[in-house]
């Protein structure tokens, strides 16, 4: 997965991130190259909103990865199906609207933590990321979303990764948590377009210098600024 909360232009990413969901970037840090079929999305800036697509395809076999290339593009995640079906509506970034902002979420990794489903679900059910982004949603997200990133991934001991991107109009959070498999879920950082990027992989067709994000790290970034704020509020 991939988040440039100031936005690249799709031409410039769209080739490094179909190489890594496939599991042939060049500069991968793990020697065992998985890729990632089952179904992909992403968000991008259309007049100045934000906007989603997702999509069961690989993202590679989908004509219609191709056609965001014109666009700015937030997020882009492809998925590895630990649970749940494969279904558009099971493909990262999910959304929900919270006190009237709409939040969009990714999250690699697999949660074996009991999460209960809404019970309005449409598809909540079959997969434990979005059942973390709606009790994310419920305890504060929007509010003090610091405070319930420590209290719900605080409250979490049975999980491979708690990587997560959390994308808003005005703000992005990105954590990077994980219990196993460091060399796999280790997340990196680097400057492109002007602004801060996070990827599951280095990406060097993107940008030049990527660094290890540790442990428990998460950053802000003020979508309206430009500031990032890096704390360690998840220790390891």
């Amino acid at each position: 997965m991939l988040a440039a909360p100031l936005g690249l232009p799709g031409h410039a990413v769209l080739g490094p991130f179909r190489a890594m969901a496939r599991g042939e970037n060049p500069a991968r840090k793990h020697s065992n190259a998985w890729d990632h079929p089952h179904g992909w999305g992403v968000v991008y800036e259309e007049r100045g909103l934000l906007r989603a697509y997702r999509s069961a395809r690989p993202c590679w076999q989908d004509p219609t990865f191709d056609a965001f290339g014109e666009a700015r593009i937030l997020l882009l995640h492809a998925r590895r199906a630990t649970n749940g079906a494969v279904s558009a509506e099971n493909a990262h970034p999910f959304s929900l609207d919270v006190a009237g902002r709409t939040w969009f979420f990714c999250h690699n990794g697999t949660v074996h933590d009991p999460l209960p489903a809404p019970a309005e679900s449409r598809l909540a059910a079959t997969t434990d990321s979005y059942r973390m982004f709606f009790r994310l949603a419920g305890e504060g997200l929007g509010t003090d979303t610091s405070a319930t990133l420590c209290s719900v991934y605080g409250s979490l001991a049975h999980y491979t990764s708690l990587n997560t991107f959390l994308l808003e109009e005005e703000e992005l959070w990105t954590v990077c948590r994980w219990a196993k498999d460091s060399a796999y879920y280790t997340l990196y950082q680097s400057e492109a377009g002007g602004g801060p990027v996070v990827s599951s992989e280095p990406l060097p067709e993107l940008a030049g210098a990527w660094t290890a994000m540790a442990n428990g790290a998460v950053l802000h970034v003020d979508r309206r600024t430009g500031a990032a704020e890096r704390t360690t509020l998840l220790q390891p």
